[in-house]
Order: structure tokens, then sequence, then C-alpha cells
């Protein structure tokens, strides 16, 4: 079972009321619950603080989708991602990274990743 629909259920939550409480679109959780979407690193820590668990737990699967690195980056990770940004200068063609450039990579690594692990390229 998706962990975040674990947590949510475990604590009575509708996809609605986790939706509101991290300020998220609730039809775009529910596609990350169903497993059609890889969630961000910034949803997934709106969610471990809502349920108070650590982000490691939220990225553990059966699948092991994350590399020990990145699991690593991740669990050592406890900023918001404009902190990533003012700590690492991140730039591509000469102009710094948004917030929103830098998720959107991500998520389009992830999918490129578990399409390649799924001998989908």
């Amino acid at each position: 079972m998706n962990k975040i629909k674990e947590l949510r259920l475990k604590h009575g939550d509708t996809l609605k009321d986790l939706a509101k409480k991290i300020n998220y679109d609730f039809s775009y959780l529910s596609k990350i619950e169903r497993e059609i979407s890889t969630p961000s690193i910034s949803l997934l820590k709106k969610v471990a603080k809502t349920y108070n668990v650590n982000i490691t737990y939220l990225i553990e699967s059966d699948e092991d989708i994350y590399t020990s690195a990145e699991k690593s980056f991740i669990s050592d990770l406890d900023l918001d991602m404009e902190d990533i940004l003012d700590k690492y200068h991140l730039t591509l063609d000469g102009k710094d990274i948004t917030e929103e450039e830098l998720d959107f990579m991500i998520g389009v690594l992830r999918k490129l990743r578990y399409m390649v692990q799924k001998g989908n390229v």
C-alpha cells in the first residue's frame, strides 16, 4: 500500500483532508496514492511533517525506486526547496534554476528512471 495513503487512513483523513492540511491539489494527491505520479521531495516533506514521521519512512519501498545515495540525501535533507536553491547555486544556461524548475526536473528524472527500470526505454 502507498505509504502516504497508509498514513492518511491511519490518521482518519480523507484525500481532501490531507490536501487541505498540506495545501495541495487533492486530485494530484490521488494520482500519487494510486502510483500514477511520483511525489516531489517538497510534497514528501509536507506529508512527513503533517504526520510527524521521518521523510525516509515515505521513501522506503519494496520496489526501492530510490538509490541508497538518494535515500541518504533525502534523509539528510531538512530544508525547504528555497533553502536548497540558496545553499546550492544551481544554474542552467547561465540562469538561476527556480524552485518550480527544480521540482519539475526531479519529477522528470524519477519518471525516466522508473521507465528504464521497467524496460520501457
